[in-house]
């Protein structure tokens, strides 16, 4: 009898799972954003990572994580253009760390033995678009010297610098192209298809532009 309730509670279990991943709401204009990491394992390429993942949240974009990394020199249009086409995505973003550099260090003949942070940085985020078939980068480069009292956390110096990133990049939370969409969002509507998936969906097309 205990053998039989539990086949019964994993059945159950097992059919709920299943209904609450087809009831889904899914978007007819979301658009596929894969994300690339590559094989730099730095600190700083794992901030620029979770940064770039920001801006690509539903409704406007469904979230890719690749399971494939490119080495930073193999960032090519071909290579960008086959894992689009892989991973059906309308664009795919590569962070890169081209520079990075982060020292402290003390000036022994001063007598207030002042501790000075020197930093250079140089941050690109490539991105291939599938409809122009066009690889671009966004960059963000500087270099900071200052005193460690006023300079002393090196992510001061990396969202600065993601914060410019991000502001090249032509892809937003919410697309600069579909403002018009923004005014009339109370007029989508909720269609369900045969297999109960709910569909929400508007009157007006949402191209992908630069």
């Amino acid at each position: 009898m205990k053998k039989f309730l539990l086949l019964i509670l994993a059945l159950f279990t097992m059919t709920a799972s299943a209904f609450a991943a087809d009831s889904e709401p899914r978007f007819d204009n979301m658009r596929t954003a894969l994300i690339v990491s590559t094989t730099q394992r730095g600190a700083e390429a794992q901030y620029m990572l979770k940064r770039l993942r920001e801006p690509f949240r539903i409704p406007y974009w469904d979230r890719v994580e690749a399971q494939e990394q490119l080495a930073p020199d193999g960032i090519t249009i071909d290579a960008m253009r086959a894992l689009s086409e892989k991973y059906n995505a309308d664009i795919v973003v590569v962070p890169v760390v081209q520079t990075w550099y982060w020292r402290q260090y003390q000036f022994f003949f001063r007598f207030d033995g002042e501790i000075v942070t020197d930093c250079a940085y140089y941050l690109s985020v490539y991105a291939y678009d599938r409809q122009q078939d066009t690889l671009k980068s966004y960059s963000s480069r500087g270099r900071e010297r200052e005193s460690a009292s006023i300079l002393n956390n090196p992510y001061e110096i990396l969202g600065k610098a993601m914060d410019e990133v991000l502001a090249k990049l032509p892809y937003k939370r919410i697309p600069t192209d579909i403002e018009a969409v923004r005014g009339s969002i109370s007029k989508l509507n909720v269609k369900t298809t045969e297999g109960g998936a709910k569909i929400i969906t508007n009157e007006l097309p949402i191209p992908v532009t630069q």
